[in-house]
């Protein structure tokens, strides 16, 4: 009789082990196997097992140590892509959907408070790979850093635009459209007047020697603005009175002082002004001479509207935008 129980009892325990294995295969079961690291997001390494997967969550971010693939919309306040190794690129979209529903690739937005006015107003006008907004709280919209190599490079195949553009839509005479500078302190920079303002001269290139090198003659540097002309005329009767160039006068203030030099062309006592007015000068020969010499003549005014301006202040400007080691725009 014993024996017969303990036969019972034996078949009863191995009829519940079958059970248990069949029930952990089962698609109702809920036992799970397997083991994980605390932080690190958990996968299903089989059926009813679990095991660490390439995902963690490190104070409040996830760290993903992988690739991303998304076919809908990523959206975030903040995300960050390390590029592996073996990836062809950190983030990969086009733009058959989009991002944050305004036909770009990539959108970015660094606010608490929203969208930038200035986005707002251009969003649905566009259709761009990558735009960065800074929102209206003083953020900066797109950063781009490097140690050896260029930190941007912007490449263009059309014929009719610009490979940059920078637009600036301050009006009133304020915001400066464009600013480049090194870590001395040392570039230039477009002020709100469209004056280009450098710490260095300003250069055109020119080749020489069948193209073999290339010169630099500078420009002429002076505390105000003056706008120059030249030309050939010729004494009759030892005068002659030339006219200033209808397009010039309309550049310059004639009226105010301008300056006239003059070269003979042959022998002659010498010449001189007998006469300015805005609109001609009058050239004499010294010593009541009647000569017909021919001469050249150089004639300096100052810019209009802009007379009065001279050694003009643009000590705020330098350097341009580094404060603390931070890049900041230029002091107001």
């Amino acid at each position: 009789m014993k024996t017969k129980v303990c036969v019972q009892i034996l078949l009863f325990v191995v009829l519940c082990l079958g059970v248990a294995a069949v029930a952990q295969d089962s698609p109702l079961a809920t036992d799970i196997t397997g083991a994980g690291t605390k932080g690190t997001i958990p996968v299903f390494t089989g059926k009813h097992a679990i095991g660490n997967s390439i995902v963690k969550q490190v104070a409040g971010a996830i760290d993903v140590a992988g690739a991303v693939n998304a076919t809908g919309e990523v959206d975030a306040t903040s995300l960050s892509v390390t590029d592996a190794t073996n990836a062809t690129s950190g983030v990969y979209s086009d733009n058959t959907v989009g991002i944050n529903g305004t036909g770009n690739a990539i959108y970015g937005q660094d606010s608490s408070t929203g969208q930038s006015n200035t986005g707002a107003g251009l969003s649905g006008l566009y259709s761009v790979g990558v735009w960065g907004d800074g929102g209206s709280d003083g953020n900066y919209a797109l950063f781009a850093t490097a140690d050896d190599r260029s930190s941007v490079i912007a490449e263009n195949n059309g014929a009719d635009f610009y490979t940059d553009f920078n637009f600036n839509n301050a009006t009133g005479g304020v915001g400066y459209p464009w600013a480049a500078e090194n870590g001395d302190g040392a570039g230039c920079y477009i002020d709100p007047t469209g004056d280009i303002n450098c710490t260095g001269s300003k250069n055109a290139v020119v080749p020489v020697d069948g193209g073999a090198h290339h010169v630099a003659l500078s420009a002429i540097e002076s505390p105000k603005n003056w706008f120059e002309d030249f030309g050939s005329e010729q004494l009759v009767g030892g005068v002659a009175t030339v006219r200033l160039d209808a397009k010039f006068m309309q550049t310059v203030n004639s009226k105010q002082e301008y300056h006239v030099f003059l070269t003979p062309n042959g022998d002659c006592k010498g010449l001189y002004i007998s006469q300015k007015t805005p609109t001609s000068f009058e050239v004499r020969e010294l010593g009541g001479g009647n000569s017909s010499v021919k001469f050249d003549y150089r004639i300096t005014a100052l810019r209009k509207n802009f007379e009065s301006i001279r050694f003009a202040d643009h000590t705020r400007e330098f350097p341009l935008g580094r404060k603390d080691g931070k890049v900041v725009a230029a002091q107001k």
